[in-house]
């Protein structure tokens, strides 16, 4: 009898570890690649993620909850008003009657590191960055098929935020899907699902930017319970107050192609026009391009333009005969550019590299870490019973060691930045001095500068800031560098107390921004430069 009870015990500890379904959740590891297999309730599978990622899981929470902090602080008053009354107010009302299971798996990771949901959602919120992807069918692509190739642009937190696949299998009637991201994403930044309905997430800043009261999840629901495109469109439409406003570009299995363009509280579809040479596809960055969402675009910034128009040329080289292997290749270019820290379609912040192919419910990821995540193998995952896809083969660029040379140089400067951010500002000054005397060759040091001015500025040394950006209001620098430079350097010139000097800065600065007013995002920058001609802005932080 005795015996017959600890048998019991043994089986009612180990049942929980084990699905439905008689599989184990995993982890595998393909090159830089996280890969695991999720079983269960939601609120199970963040726990499952939990303890499968473990230290690096926690790595990315402290690293992602310190920036967090830092924001709060450069944000005064309303700072500390967001994160001591909304935020314990959101974790206690957004879980009321949210269908994704999205503060569930939350939850269920809290659980495991330890720590309260509403700091884990924290560090979540401390994220910002880009993305371009493209969609392709019909006439664009060599078979029909409908095809979609996304770069995810976020920073690795210095090799901590490694690129993951997490392949779900939801208790239920939620569908199988698969989504790529990185640990504590939260939200699929590209997917797919058993029924062959692909999904692709893009960054977009709008007025209003998040809904804090019971908001919906359908970034998530559509990957869960669509099947198609127009179902897609539905799921996404339909609640009053998502949760964060997003570009979403969506695919399915018999070709359909569109994107939804969303604030919390209104969404507008695009298309691509059929019968037109562009009809069977389209780019997307982070700028709106509907005519309904374009007014509440507030960060319209020449970075995207660049991007989009680069993916859309590149598309274009290959209309009629793309197929994934093609798509890796097209997320891969940098043509008309000769720095690697130019504004490009495989620029140095891609952090997931994917393609994914809806009629055969794949999605193929690189296994290559920033920053050269494109030009890595793509590796295939296949949900359901359909035929095993072949990998995608690594650029030749990788293979023949022509990247070596500017991966010596990134890596020397993301040591001055990792000095930087771990405040030893004296050792970043001499960082930089050396890294710019070193006659770099595939970087342009035009941007470089600008970090080594963040850093001169943060040892109170206004005279060597304002000298060292003077390359970069060069009027040959790129628009958003000499923008930004120019401001800067008026707010330093105040510093010093030359006037008249800065006032040149200002007024140098907003004629350069109104030469491209469509580039909305240096709209405080020029603010800032507006004030500075009647007033000092000595006081004001560097842009």
């Amino acid at each position: 009898m005795r015996r017959a009870l600890a048998l019991l015990l043994i089986v009612l500890v180990i049942l929980p570890a084990v699905s439905a379904s008689g599989e184990e959740p995993r982890r595998e590891d393909v090159g830089d690649l996280i890969v695991l297999h999720l079983y269960g309730p939601y609120r199970e599978m963040g726990r499952q993620q939990a303890e499968l990622l473990g230290p690096d899981l926690r790595r990315v929470y402290d690293y992602q909850l310190e920036d967090y902090r830092h924001l709060v602080s450069k944000a005064g008053v309303g700072g500390f008003l967001f994160n001591s009354i909304y935020m314990p107010l959101y974790n206690g009302l957004a879980p009321i009657g949210e269908d994704s299971g999205f503060h569930e798996e939350i939850a269920g990771m809290a659980s495991v590191l330890g720590v309260p949901p509403r700091n884990v959602m924290r560090s979540i919120l401390s994220l910002a960055a880009g993305s371009t992807v493209f969609a392709a069918t019909r006439s664009a692509t060599a078979d029909g098929q409908a095809l979609i190739g996304r770069n995810v642009d976020w920073g690795d937190g210095f090799g901590r935020r490694k690129p993951l696949v997490a392949i779900y299998h939801p208790d239920g009637d939620d569908l199988d899907y698969i989504f790529a991201g990185w640990p504590l994403v939260g939200l699929p930044t590209v997917g797919v699902n058993e029924a062959g309905l692909a999904i692709s997430l893009n960054f977009f800043v709008s007025d209003p930017q998040v809904s804090f009261f019971f908001p919906s999840w359908p970034h998530r629901r559509a990957l869960q319970k669509a099947r198609t495109v127009e179902e897609a469109i539905q799921i996404i439409s339909a609640p009053k107050r998502r949760g964060i406003s997003a570009f979403l570009v969506l695919a399915d299995a018999s070709g359909d192609i569109a994107m939804v363009e969303c604030t919390p509280n209104r969404c507008a579809v695009f298309r691509p026009e059929r019968g037109t040479p562009d009809g069977d596809w389209f780019a997307q960055a982070n700028h709106a391009r509907t005519s309904e969402m374009i007014p509440y675009d507030r960060y319209r910034h020449p970075d995207s333009f660049s991007r989009r128009a680069g993916m859309e040329n590149a598309v274009r080289r290959h209309l009629g005969s793309i197929t994934p292997e093609i798509a890796a290749e097209i997320l891969r270019d940098r043509t008309g550019e000769n720095f690697a820290n130019a504004s490009t379609v495989a620029n140095l912040g891609v952090l997931n590299s994917a393609v994914v192919q809806p009629a055969t419910r794949t999605l193929w990821h690189s296994a290559k870490m920033q920053p050269h995540a494109p030009f890595g193998s793509f590796v295939p995952f296949t949900l359901g019973s359909k035929t095993d896809q072949p990998s995608l083969p690594a650029s030749e660029a990788l293979i023949s060691g022509a990247l070596n040379a500017e991966s010596e140089e990134i890596r020397a400067t993301r040591r001055v930045l990792e000095l930087h951010r771990a405040r030893k500002f004296q050792d970043a000054r001499k960082a930089w001095d050396d890294l710019l005397a070193g006659k770099l060759s595939t970087l342009d040091t035009r941007r470089l500068v600008l970090g080594s001015a963040s850093t001169r500025d943060a040892l109170g040394d206004n005279e060597g800031a304002y000298a060292v950006l003077e390359q970069a209001v060069d009027p040959a620098a790129p628009f958003d560098v000499r923008g930004v430079a120019l401001v800067s350097r008026g707010i330093l010139a105040d510093r010093l107390g030359k006037r008249e000097l800065a006032k040149q800065q200002y007024e140098e600065a907003l004629k350069h921004f109104a030469s491209k007013p469509e580039f909305t995002a240096f709209a405080p920058s020029q603010r800032i430069a507006e004030k500075g001609i009647e007033h000092s802005q000595g006081k004001e932080k560097l842009p």
